[in-house]
């Protein structure tokens, strides 16, 4: 007997076609020749991005994405794995959902139903191993978006060979690190910035706090002499750390979420003690699958932060 094939689950594209998969070309050619459910002119498509995860996890996927709107327009495929070599596949004018596909076709799937004049970003949020190397081969950019990173992290080294790596929780530290390097602008911050002899982060996303550990530690070269303290903490919505505190010699630099949780205060105490208070910006996944969609390059302070990040334990 053959496996049954999976149904596609109902909220993922709950507008699209189910078709068989080698359907799929024909399908979306008769979409766009028929004007699909455009309202207006259609949009520009500027990537193809190919999601991995499991179904749940395609369905904030698929929703992000839409969100797009205006911003640009994707091709998005999104696929959850399982055993079958052809599954049956939801379609909509710019999406292909597939569900059930063995990993060691999605390759091959992903080669046939990607836009090759436009850049592939794979958005990996969690699937086989041996499926995410064959995808790195055909990624412009590989962000990395799973519950418990460490086993895709520690292949890192092979992947940045590969393609242009990042991880989705390095864009949600955007607005920390921004705040942080600017206290270090400050003349009496600089001057006692060596002798910071301790981190302390409280975290609801531990590996968060993991990878901007080790964002400090590669910037500023820290030997094993700076101890490095993780507090994982429950109950703080959105925002992956709670809060931050770097201490040295007549040197304390703090940053925390604010009351209303739309907003960071960072402080540097010492002989100028000074504050400033910046907005956290939206961390849904929306917004930061937007932000790295405008990213074509290798980050090498991102590469630089992972490689230490291995390195610190909780």
């Amino acid at each position: 007997m053959t496996a049954r094939q999976p149904k596609v689950p109902e909220g993922l594209l709950p507008e699209g076609r189910d078709v068989p998969f080698a359907e799929i070309e024909v399908t979306l050619a008769r979409i766009v020749r028929d004007g699909g459910r455009q309202r207006g002119p259609a949009r520009a498509l500027t990537a193809t991005v190919i999601v991995v995860g499991k179904p749940a996890r395609l369905v904030a996927a698929a929703d992000a994405l839409e969100q797009l709107g205006e911003s640009g327009g994707v091709r998005a495929i999104l696929i959850s794995e399982g055993e079958h070599t052809a599954p049956i596949a939801r379609v909509t004018e710019t999406a292909i959902a597939i569900s059930g596909l063995a990993p060691r076709y999605l390759n091959n799937a992903v080669a046939a139903l990607r836009l090759s004049s436009l850049p592939a970003v794979v958005w990996w949020r969690g699937g086989s191993i041996e499926a995410l190397d064959d995808l790195a081969n055909l990624a412009d950019r590989l962000v990395l978006d799973t519950p418990e990173p460490d086993i895709v992290w520690t292949r890192a080294d092979t992947l940045f060979e590969r393609t242009a790596l990042t991880d989705l929780r390095w864009t949600g530290l955007t607005r920390w690190r921004a705040a942080l390097a600017h206290l270090f602008d400050l003349s009496h911050v600089r001057a006692a910035v060596r002798s910071i002899d301790r981190l302390t982060i409280d975290a609801p996303d531990v590996p968060s706090a993991r990878l901007y550990a080790g964002w400090l530690h590669s910037r500023l070269r820290w030997t094993s002499a700076v101890q490095i303290e993780i507090r994982p903490v429950t109950g703080e919505g959105e925002h992956p750390l709670a809060g931050v505190r770097l201490q040295g010699d007549g040197l304390d630099i703090s940053l925390d979420v604010r009351p209303g949780r739309t907003c960071l205060e960072a402080s540097a105490g010492g002989p100028e003690p000074t504050s400033r208070i910046v907005p956290l910006g939206d961390g849904t996944i929306g917004s930061l699958i937007r932000e790295e969609l405008g990213v074509r390059t290798r980050d090498l302070a991102f590469e630089q932060a992972l490689v230490a990040a291995r390195e610190i334990s909780t």
